[in-house]
């Protein structure tokens, strides 16, 4: 905001009460009124304190004045702070795509829970949460109520949290309820019988998720597996992943671990998804969750035609309360020479 109309006013008004001030004590000096006998007042104590006292009012004007002249000019000059921001866009979609598949129990709560994470470091984004074992499920579709997706994300967590012991399900006897919170969690992703697993599937179905496709927003799927296929997929890895990334959606990759298959499955979900220009990170890499969110952010900035901007921001505070004051004191000085 600019404060230029309150200086102006400010410095006209105390120039003016300074002006009037000693105009008319100069015009009092230059036409005295002359009486007859008063020569001994000039030796009286309470006439030459007056006088004193007269003289300090009028130099303290003075000085009032100048101060307030100077405050002015500091409120005129615009004293202001800049900084250089990068804007910020909440026009992205994400998509959680999660395996929950047997070989996954032990890692999908530790999952959820980052994806919990992730949300806290939101602020306007679109997310999506799609589960899959040998079908897809959609926990809940594109949606920035994040109420509703963290709570939905503490459910899943708890619902699947079976190897809290290092047991695998079925190796251990669980409450019932325990049991149907699992069953309704992952209910709708065991439509085929026999397979499980199937991941390019999976991966091809999350791509599905995003709406508007017309519209100018930025597009990430956080994909989570270990990458043990244990059937027969329509697509292969290698084709789901440019099926999504051909729609320019963006691909991160949560790799756990896995029990079977350990570098095989690495190595080819890996070159599945850096082929597609995403990135593959491991959760037992603490800074994997922080890496990915600046990737995230950072990649989509650019994408959306971000770049810095100067923000300036005035602070007038000072030179305006310092020309305020300085116009009172010239008012009540003025007043007190009277």
């Amino acid at each position: 905001m600019t404060f230029w109309w309150a200086t102006l006013l400010l410095l006209i008004a105390g120039l003016a009460v300074w002006a009037i001030t000693f105009w008319n004590r100069r015009a009092m000096r230059r036409s005295p009124v002359l009486v007859a006998n008063t020569s001994f007042l000039e030796r009286l104590p309470s006439f030459v304190r007056a006088q004193r006292t007269a003289r300090v009012v009028r130099a303290a004007q003075v000085g009032v004045a100048v101060l307030g002249v100077i405050g002015a000019a500091v409120l005129s000059g615009r004293v202001a702070t800049e900084r250089i921001e990068t804007p910020d866009f909440a026009n992205r979609d994400i998509v959680l795509c999660l395996d929950v598949s047997g070989s996954m129990y032990e890692y999908d709560t530790e999952i959820l829970q980052t994806f919990s994470t992730m949300v806290d470091s939101f602020g306007g984004e679109r997310v999506a949460l799609s589960i899959f074992n040998s079908t897809s499920r959609t926990v809940f579709p594109l949606t920035n109520d994040y109420d509703l997706i963290r709570r939905e994300l503490a459910r899943g967590a708890e619902a699947i949290d079976f190897d809290e012991n290092g047991y695998r399900l079925g190796t251990k006897d669980y409450p019932e309820e325990k049991v149907r919170s699992y069953v309704d969690f992952i209910e709708g992703t065991r439509g085929i019988d026999d397979q499980a697993s199937i991941v390019p599937d999976g991966l091809a179905s999350c791509g599905l998720l995003f709406d508007q496709a017309e519209a100018d927003r930025s597009r990430s799927i956080i994909f989570a597996t270990d990458n043990e296929v244990n059937g027969e997929p329509i697509f292969s890895l290698d084709e789901a992943a440019q099926s999504v990334s051909s729609r320019g959606i963006d691909l991160y990759t949560i790799y756990p671990g896995s029990f079977e298959c350990t570098q095989t499955c690495f190595e080819e979900l890996k070159a599945a998804t850096e082929e597609v220009g995403g990135g593959l990170f491991q959760t037992t890499d603490p800074d994997a969750v922080p890496s990915m969110i600046d990737q995230i952010q950072r990649t989509q900035a650019q994408q959306m035609g971000a770049s810095p901007t100067v923000i300036r921001t005035d602070h007038p505070m000072f030179g305006f309360v310092v020309t305020l004051l300085a116009l009172v004191a010239v008012l009540v000085l003025g007043w007190r020479s009277r």
